[in-house]
């Protein structure tokens, strides 16, 4: 309690005022001072958003992506949003002040291209019977193709350059360096597929670092009985050494799956890029009778790539 000192005697001039002004003073003396602002502590964070950080830290989600990976959807003008989890609302309240303040999405396209857009509302939800990531309306700037795109992100595109546009010789060498490459990966695999030739189904060059080349292959071998067609899906990074023009790649990563045919996973490299100056990635559809999820595979070093983050997947297309 704080203490006041004061005289219970008014002078003459001041006695018809005295009862107002003692209490007043009465009054005042009765409250606690305020504490200051610097001696007032930070309310502490609550436990759901630490939790919510922890679990974004957790899945290998890149800061520098923004709140949201964008993916196109059915059409152009649509674009599928993969939060960091799938439970992150922190990361929802984020897409929705974006859209709401028609902030500018950077697109990228797989051939390197790098668009703007702006993110509009949720255009689509799921039914009991389909679960599928949140839609939201894009008006893209341009009528390029596009793949992915981040929101309040810096990012530089990597151009994938397909082995279509190379000559017939140049072609022909490239794929057969990609069977020769997946060839010799070690994975599991079906023993029915031993032996079996590769068949390129994707293969693209890039720069990896400078003076470092890249390439980035899809091979597909199968099986072809009627009764039980199988299928052996292979996704696969190489680099050649630093300053190398010609020569061998080696292995810097590797996928592998095989099964049914329905039931095997399917990958496609949708585009790829730097985040705020830092390491390549390239993002991965990943089809299979169970929906489609996406992958970030970014590079850990020389010759070293790693899948850094994966969402869930949508059940139904």
């Amino acid at each position: 309690m704080p203490f006041c000192r004061f005289s219970p005697v008014v002078p003459p001039r001041r006695r018809a005022v005295a009862p107002v002004a003692l209490a007043l003073l009465l009054v005042a003396c009765e409250r606690r001072p305020t504490p200051s602002r610097s001696e007032s502590a930070a309310p502490p964070l609550s436990g759901a958003a630490d939790s919510a950080a922890r679990r974004r830290v957790e899945s290998g989600w890149n800061g520098a992506a923004g709140p949201a990976l964008l993916i196109q959807g059915p059409a152009r003008d649509e674009a599928i949003a993969l939060y960091p989890t799938a439970d992150d609302s922190d990361a929802v309240a984020q897409l929705d002040s974006a859209s709401m303040r028609q902030l500018p999405v950077t697109l990228v396209g797989r051939g390197g291209a790098l668009l703007t857009g702006l993110l509009g509302a949720p255009s689509g939800d799921g039914t009991d019977e389909c679960e599928r990531w949140p839609l939201r309306t894009l008006q893209p700037d341009s009528v390029t193709a596009w793949g992915v795109g981040f929101v309040n992100a810096r990012i530089s595109p990597i151009a994938l350059d397909s082995v279509e546009v190379l000559s017939a010789r140049d072609s022909m060498a490239l794929a057969a360096e990609a069977s020769r490459l997946a060839s010799t990966v070690t994975l599991p695999t079906d023993a029915a597929f031993q032996g079996l030739r590769f068949t390129a189904h994707d293969i693209r060059r890039f720069t990896a670092a400078p003076g470092v080349q890249g390439l980035v292959a899809h091979l597909v071998r199968r099986v072809n009985q009627e009764a039980n067609p199988r299928e052996e899906q292979t996704l696969l990074i190489a680099e050649r050494d630093s300053g190398a023009t010609t020569g061998p790649y080696q292995l810097a990563y590797v996928e592998r799956d095989f099964g049914k045919e329905e039931a095997v996973i399917t990958p496609e490299v949708l585009a790829g890029g730097r985040l705020a100056g830092g390491p390549p990635f390239f993002v991965v559809a990943r089809d299979n009778d169970a929906g489609i999820s996406y992958r970030m595979i970014e590079r850990a070093g020389a010759r070293r790539w790693r899948a850094r983050w994966s969402s869930g997947a949508i059940s139904c297309s």
